[in-house]
This record gives structure tokens, C-alpha cells and sequence, in this order.
């Protein structure tokens, strides 16, 4: 069976194509100063080919080292998306122990300002509505410590009051409670008045007259005639004035305390001890004589 055409032109083409190196080696090994036309010839034909396969496998090589280059880098990106996720989840755990701590910190400071028996407690839960922030406060004290209508106060001012109490937790109704009165005081001038909650972050108060009437912006805070809030802890600040019949003056003030944001606050336990007025008059006590403890 004769070979068809195809066959004899693969077989010359194959044989080409191993032909052609061999003549470029050859030519290349020999001085360029003896050479052939025909080595010339295939040195001038050849040089083109020769470039265009060294250019080929330059590119190929090029192409799979970027792509392993990719490859490697993917790899490094992905591990470094995990690193930062991890990183950023222990920076938030960070930042709210380091807001717990500043609480904790505001917390203490306020024990050591307040001369008042005071008692610290964890907010527990906050009831929420549609209309209010916060309706009334949890905390994690119990009828064997806190009692009815004690009073409760955080570092930044005035919380409200215990509601009722339980074996494991005590309720608070919030000083924005319309069931809630206190008598306050304006710090700058002094002048008394009584606040009543009236909804949502907000307070309303009727201020006895005096000589300097209450502005906007005046700070608001606690007289201490209730005998049951410390004196001279903040209740709020003064958004609006309304001038009513007289002299006495109608005003709105802002809670100090966002009660949403609560996560420890103290219960008021008793009041401060009475002034002795003839502690500086009372002649200090006299060294014991005999045995004295060793320093």
C-alpha cells in the first residue's frame, strides 16, 4: 500500500524540524571566519528562529512564574485576612475591657467622692419600649441588701430609685419616670426647685424664684432636701426656659445619665454621718503609758 501525500509531507516535516537544530549547533561551533555560504545561510536564517524560541520560552517561563508567584501570594493574603480578623476581634475585646476598666475607674472615684454609705451593683437588664430608650433598669441586688426607694446614682449622675426587690434582683424606676420626683438644685445660683420625669430623656422642674433666673445650658443637680440623693450630684442640664406667673420659671432639662448605656451603678444605702461641730474643740486622746506596739 503506497504512503499518501500527507504522510510523506509529516514525515519531511518531522524531519525538518530535526534537521534544524542540528544545522544551527554546527554552524555555531565553527569560526565565523571559515564559514560556509551555507553556514552563513543558516546562521542568517536561523538567528530570527532562534530569538523567537528564546523570546517564546522567556515569555512561557515569565507566565508560569507569575502565576506561581500569584499562587504564593493568594496564599499569603488569605493567611493574612485571618491574622487581621483574629487581630481585629482581640482589638474589640481590648477596647471593651479597657471601657469596662474606665467605668471601673469613674465607679471607684465616685466611692471615694460620695461620703454616703454606697452600695455597688451590675446592671442585669435594661426594659426597653418602641417609644424609650430604657423604661426601668435590672440590677443584681437583692431584697437581702437593697430596700424600697433607695436611691441609685452611676458616676455621671442621678439613675432614679429601687421599685421593688426580689430574692436575686431589684428593679429601678428611671429618673425620667413620671412617677419620679426629686428635689434639685441649680449649681450655679442655688436656687431649689423639684424635677419630675416626663418621658423620653427628659426632665421638667419648677425653680423656686431667686435675684439670677435659670439660663440655658445651667447644670442641674441634686439638693440633697429629699434626704435620700446625695447633695450636689448631677440630674441633667437645661435645654429650655418658660417663663410662668411671678417669678417662678418652668424648665426642661436632659438627664446626665444615657440609662441605655448603664452597666454598673450604686445604691445609696444611708446617708452621711451628721458633722460633729465639737470634733475640732475635743481635745485629743492621751498616749496609752505601758506596753506600745512595735513599728
Amino acid at each position: 500500500m503506497a504512503p499518501s501525500l500527507r504522510s510523506v509531507r509529516n514525515a519531511l516535516l518531522i524531519v525538518g524540524l530535526l534537521l534544524l537544530p542540528l544545522l544551527l549547533l554546527r554552524s555555531a561551533m565553527q569560526d565565523p571566519r571559515e564559514l560556509s555560504g551555507f553556514d552563513r545561510a543558516v546562521r542568517r536564517i536561523g538567528g530570527p528562529l532562534e530569538a523567537g524560541v528564546s523570546y517564546s520560552a522567556r515569555t512561557v517561563g515569565s507566565f508560569f512564574e507569575r502565576w506561581l508567584l500569584q499562587a504564593r501570594l493568594q496564599d499569603e493574603n488569605t493567611s493574612l485576612l485571618a491574622e487581621n480578623r483574629e487581630l481585629r476581634l482581640r482589638m474589640r475585646a481590648l477596647m471593651r475591657v479597657e471601657d469596662e476598666n474606665r467605668e471601673f475607674r469613674r465607679a471607684l472615684q465616685l466611692r471615694e467622692r460620695v461620703p454616703e454609705d454606697l452600695l455597688a451593683a451590675a446592671v442585669i437588664g435594661v426594659e426597653h419600649s418602641p417609644f424609650f430608650r430604657a423604661l426601668k433598669l435590672q440590677i443584681d441586688r437583692g431584697q437581702a441588701y437593697v430596700a424600697t426607694d433607695m436611691a441609685v446614682i452611676a458616676d455621671t449622675g442621678v439613675v432614679g430609685r429601687v421599685e421593688k426587690t426580689s430574692d436575686s434582683h431589684s428593679d429601678i424606676v428611671l429618673l425620667t419616670d413620671p412617677r419620679s420626683k426629686l428635689a434639685v438644685e441649680v449649681a450655679r445660683t442655688r436656687a431649689p426647685g423639684i424635677v419630675v420625669g416626663a418621658g423620653e430623656d427628659l426632665l421638667s422642674a419648677q425653680i423656686i424664684p431667686s435675684d439670677d433666673p435659670v439660663v440655658v445650658g445651667d447644670m442641674i443637680q441634686t439638693s440633697g432636701a429629699d434626704k435620700l440623693f446625695p447633695r450636689g450630684h448631677p440630674v441633667g442640664q437645661v435645654v429650655k426656659v418658660e417663663q410662668l406667673v411671678g417669678d417662678q420659671q418652668r424648665i426642661d432639662v436632659v438627664p446626665a445619665v444615657r440609662f441605655d448605656r448603664l452597666s454598673m451603678v450604686w445604691v445609696v444605702l444611708s446617708g452621711a454621718p451628721a458633722p460633729d461641730p465639737d470634733a475640732e474643740l475635743r481635745p485629743a486622746p492621751v498616749a496609752a503609758r505601758g506596753l506600745q506596739p512595735i513599728h
